[in-house]
């Protein structure tokens, strides 16, 4: 634990150093506007694009580089403009994460003690702030009749009336690549106005196989696009387990993937035609998997207790490799050699 804090302290010492020595040379960040956010927004902006993109990454950076793989934009991509706060990152639950060592309790923060979910929810939060994108928590009431997950059918649902998009993540799910923005995935997955829900695939198995063999699609990152038909899904889909319309569908009320098997099992073979799957490899994911590596996204499924100290290695990781950038770049300035 000692050395846990001591690396701790260092980065933040470093952080501090940055807002006070380089923060007057560092410009506003390429990829979103501020928004008008007022000063301290706009210095948590500053600092978090400063720590993560070094590159200086865009909506319309024609590509990206992973691991030896080139991911490109299509030749005219749909966004080249920010879309700033009309982009909501949400996270639903039943739980009010408000205990000791969760994200929304107030005192005596203490990262390496933070529980894995507030985790997730703090990578979700960070890259919000880093784009300019609003961030929004939506605390659902738990319901005797069916499993917690259900709820993010309405909070999607409630959240987007007020949003063109908006980014659904899982408290196991993070984004893997906190430079690069909504936009440019939107361009990248060729999501046009026509597609109401985004979701990735599952790993290949028949456990994550509906009953017609087609592998399902991963309720942990949703993208859901504000349009008249996503309502009508989203609808559906909420009410599938009345068996109103899709006789069958109560028994996912508590039995595994619950929501995601109604949507995969329902939902998805009548509005087909509006939605996009996406590869895992993509968006769901855990670093070492070999088919399912969630380079954009990664979902933990199997390591839910490592997501705080996995996001927290690779800020420190980003965080020091510019402390590092700056030692270097004025390594002539600082070095000197005795005669």
């Amino acid at each position: 634990m000692a050395s846990q804090l001591r690396y701790l302290v260092f980065a933040l010492l470093s952080l501090l150093l940055f807002v006070l020595v380089g923060y007057s040379r560092f410009e506003v960040p390429y990829a979103t506007p501020f928004a008008k956010q007022g000063d301290s927004a706009t210095s948590l902006q500053q600092v978090l694009q400063f720590i993560y993109n070094p590159s200086r990454f865009s909506i319309t950076t024609p590509s990206f580089v992973h691991n030896g793989k080139t991911y490109t934009l299509p030749s005219i991509p749909r966004h080249t403009a920010p879309l700033g706060r009309d982009i909501c990152i949400l996270d639903v639950d039943t739980r009010s994460f408000d205990s000791e060592d969760q994200i929304f309790h107030g005192p005596d923060f203490d990262w390496p003690k933070l529980e894995s979910y507030s985790g997730g929810i703090m990578n979700h939060y960070m890259y919000a702030r880093a784009h300019g994108y609003d961030y929004k928590f939506y605390k659902a009431n738990e319901t005797d009749d069916r499993h917690p997950t259900w709820v993010k059918i309405a909070g999607l649902a409630n959240t987007l009336k007020n949003y063109k998009y908006v980014v659904f993540l899982d408290a196991d799910a993070i984004f893997n690549q906190m430079h690069v923005p909504i936009e440019w995935m939107l361009n990248y997955w060729s999501i046009d106005s026509t597609i109401s829900l985004t979701m990735a695939l599952d790993p290949p198995g028949q456990v994550n196989e509906d009953k017609r063999g087609r592998l399902y699609s991963n309720t942990g990152f949703i993208i859901a696009q504000n349009n008249p038909k996503t309502f009508e899904i989203l609808k559906a889909w909420d009410e599938c387990p009345t068996e109103t319309r899709y006789k069958g569908c109560a028994e996912w009320n508590k039995v595994r993937f619950h929501e995601q098997s109604a949507y995969g099992s329902y939902i998805r073979y009548d509005y087909n035609n509006y939605l996009k799957e996406l590869p895992c490899g993509e968006a769901n994911g855990e670093w070492d998997l070999e088919l399912c590596q969630g380079v954009f996204i990664q979902h933990m499924w199997w390591r839910t207790a490592t997501v705080r100290s996995y996001f927290g290695d690779k800020t420190l990781q980003s965080l020091m490799g510019r402390m590092h950038a700056e030692v270097i770049n004025e390594k002539d300035q600082i070095m000197e050699t005795q005669d």
